[in-house]
């Protein structure tokens, strides 16, 4: 399976079961009606503040690295790792908002940066 066809899967994936896992997660914890609305407009508003606090240039950055077939640096899969995390906490529910926390602490992301720009550079730019 090329990686395109991985992504689009994933993608998909998560916008067809990931609202349902949302909700079962919400169901679990006892959430109130009131508490879920705070709490997602509370992480809704700190996502936001952390999405402009990241500059779209090295977002580009990465973009035209992808785009022209090179290994982007570590510093563009910081800045996306970044991004994806403010959009996690952006998105309401539980799992996304501890996944976005999770790639907002410098040590997840210092930890993940290599092995995306391995696996970009093994599979997606291979092929």
């Amino acid at each position: 399976m090329s990686p395109k066809s991985t992504l689009t899967l994933v993608v998909l994936g998560a916008f067809l079961v990931l609202p349902w896992v949302e909700f079962w997660l919400m169901v679990q914890v006892g959430a109130s009606a009131l508490g879920a609305t705070v709490w997602c407009l509370f992480t809704g508003a700190a996502g936001w503040w952390f999405a402009r606090r990241e500059e779209l240039s090295l977002w580009t950055e990465l973009e035209s690295d992808l785009q022209n077939r090179r290994v982007p640096t570590a510093e563009g899969i910081d800045a996306m790792l970044q991004l994806i995390g403010a959009w996690g906490l952006i998105l309401p529910g539980l799992l996304t908002d501890v996944l976005g926390c999770a790639l907002l602490l410098p040590p997840v992301r210092a930890a993940l940066v290599e092995p995306i720009r391995r696996y970009l550079k093994e599979s997606w730019l291979a092929g």
